[in-house]
């Protein structure tokens, strides 16, 4: 597939004091992010999440490696008029108006006004701030701020969307709303890279993902490939016996449900498993996988790699 964006061996550290130590933020880090695709970059708080996109951007420079966009070298102006930002903390001058603001964003990205307004009414209208739009953003909460730097990140209808946290500050009812406009800009053909703690966001919206812990990447692809691949299986019992008659794995579990009594086990032991319950005299009425939720493949890859935050 071809690649919107590619990150190469990505090094950046910085100062902790004068004088004193660096703190190695990104550590030989790459991935790439297929054109029509949705994917989530995913890590513990310090992982470097914000450094790489901060590094994307050129709001910071790296130490060494590169960063493509659209084939281009990543500090080219013209693959960077594609690319739509919204930072973690956007910062906007609070006197001015949504559309006051939109309009000043967008004379920056070289629209004219005249082509500007109608797209600062519509994009108002999406974010749900039409109502506002003449309001000082000096009133605003920082639900309603977020929907603004949404706005803005959308104006210059980038083929390429980069967000660090969309869904900071907004209510139940803002990020449902997020989540059906991404959803759409993707059928639309935007490529996103989106970056948030909300797994459960992530899974829903995002078909792949990378992983990234001490500035390192320790997984990535297709989400439901990886989900499925590291999934368990569960085991039905039929007939079931009791579970001291029957040496299951140790990495295997007994589970009660709806369905009855089931051995829950992972793929590599399942032959091991169902060997076992058969000698037992055990029933076997179905085999069947079990996809992870990406919460449960989340901590299973940072728990190998170790909680300590280094970058």
């Amino acid at each position: 597939m071809e690649a919107v964006l590619s990150v190469e061996d990505l090094w950046k550290s910085y100062a902790t004091r004068p004088g004193g130590p660096r703190r190695q933020a990104l550590s030989g880090l790459g991935f790439s992010v297929p054109r029509n695709s949705v994917v989530g970059l995913l890590g513990p708080n310090g992982a470097g999440k914000t450094t790489t996109l901060k590094c994307v951007m050129g709001l910071a420079r790296p130490d060494s490696g590169s960063i493509r966009i659209f084939g281009r070298d990543g500090g080219a102006v013209e693959a960077r008029r594609k690319v739509g930002f919204l930072p973690e903390q956007p910062y906007f001058d609070l006197y001015l108006t949504p559309r006051k603001l939109l309009l000043y964003y967008g004379r920056l990205a070289g629209m004219e006004a005249s082509a500007a307004r109608p797209r600062i009414s519509y994009l108002l209208n999406l974010v749900g701030m039409e109502d506002e739009a003449d309001i000082t953003m000096d009133k605003f909460s920082k639900g309603m701020l977020q929907r603004i730097g949404l706005a803005q990140a959308l104006l210059a209808e980038p083929e390429l969307l980069i967000l660090d946290e969309p869904s900071s500050g907004l209510d139940p009812l803002g990020k449902l709303q997020v989540r059906d406009m991404l959803k759409s800009l993707s059928s639309g053909g935007t490529t996103i890279l989106l970056s948030s703690h909300q797994l459960s966001e992530i899974e829903e919206i995002c078909d792949r993902v990378i992983i990234i812990h001490k500035g390192r990447e320790v997984a990535s692809g297709a989400l439901a490939e990886l989900l499925e691949e590291e999934g368990e299986c569960e085991v039905l019992l039929g007939k079931p016996v009791p579970e001291s008659m029957a040496t299951i794995p140790p990495t295997a579990s007994w589970a009660e449900g709806g369905e009855g009594k089931r051995l829950l086990v992972p793929r590599d032991d399942l032959n091991a498993a169902l060997a076992s319950l058969l000698e037992a005299g055990a029933s076997i009425a179905e085999v069947r996988s079990r996809r992870l939720s990406l919460e449960e493949f989340f901590v299973r890859r940072i728990g190998k790699q170790g909680w300590e935050v280094e970058g």
